[in-house]
């Protein structure tokens, strides 16, 4: 047994500290409850319709448009959030600034390498953008909870709600805003979270909430579920996204960087709280990117 395994099974004797905001009381009359980071994606969508349904909570649906969602994406986002009665606010920064953003973040990432062992270097960057721009809204809307679509594997607290301190949330963000700001110009802080807005609202930090930790998490039932809201799987995206082109092309490029897929250590930690098949994960491990789409975005990125 690895020493993976072996550090899983001492976590798995933990007893989970299980949440649930049904009878959540909202103070003030800020209108949401909870500000969810909504990609339109399977996992993003299967937490909306938690938090609405099992939670019964007023939500915010933030989408963050980097600028390579799939087609379905759009169409998935408005069907959901109109089955589901929920406001959808969508953040578009210029492409030309994201294509740039991108193509450092490929080229010059200047991350730790600890950091790329659980994501590539174009989604690590993608990935702050987005809750960089959530926590800003939900700052700014005082509203006092962020959610996130993220799977078991890829979170590792046993906390279903973890508050957040401003310090902690400034010095998350440092690296990435910091080369950001550096490498690229200031003419970027508009999409940053920056430190002088969070000494502001210090006193304002709000919660994150994981639905996850309290829910089984199957794939299948997930996309059943969704399909009832009128969500449909998209065509060409790997099957590591249901909605992002780009996850495809940044896969491609960490394993040519450094010979190993960045999905692996989420897809292991399913397999140990058998939650995805091993097969299926070493099947998603050796797909094969589609060409194409690597062509289109490496023009799009470099052109």
């Amino acid at each position: 047994m690895c020493d993976y395994c072996r550090q899983h099974k001492l976590e798995d004797s933990e007893v989970k500290n299980i949440e649930d905001l049904s009878n959540f009381q909202r103070e003030g009359n800020n209108g949401y409850d909870v500000v969810l980071a909504y990609s339109g994606g399977k996992d993003s969508t299967y937490t909306l319709y938690l938090l609405k349904n099992k939670h019964r909570l007023n939500v915010l649906a933030v989408t963050f448009n980097n600028g390579f969602l799939a087609p379905k994406t759009y169409s998935n986002i408005k069907n959901v959030c109109s089955t589901l009665n929920v406001d959808n606010l969508i953040i578009a920064p210029s492409s030309l600034k994201l294509n740039r953003l991108f193509r450092y973040a490929n080229d010059e990432s200047k991350l730790p390498l600890k950091s790329l062992e659980r994501a590539s270097a174009i989604c690590t960057y993608c990935i702050d953008l987005v809750k960089m721009n959530v926590y800003k809204e939900a700052i700014m809307r005082e509203i006092p909870y962020i959610a996130f679509g993220w799977t078991p594997g890829q979170i590792n607290t046993r906390k279903q709600i973890v508050k957040l301190d401003y310090s902690v949330v400034s010095a998350n963000f440092s690296r990435i805003r910091d080369n950001i700001l550096k490498n690229l110009g200031e003419e970027y802080s508009s999409i940053l979270l920056m430190d002088d807005f969070i000494e502001k609202n210090k006193q304002n930090m709000p919660s994150l909430f994981y639905p996850f930790t309290s829910n089984e998490y199957n794939e299948g039932e997930i996309i059943e579920e969704i399909s009832k809201l009128g969500w449909e799987r998209n065509i060409g995206t790997d099957s590591n996204s249901t909605n992002c082109l780009l996850n495809s092309y940044a896969i491609c490029k960490h394993k040519e960087k450094y010979g190993f897929h960045p999905y692996a250590l989420e897809m292991a930690n399913l397999v140990r709280n058998n939650l995805l098949d091993r097969q299926e994960a070493l099947n998603r491990f050796n797909e094969k990117q589609d060409e194409e789409i690597i062509r289109h975005i490496d023009e799009k990125l470099n052109g």
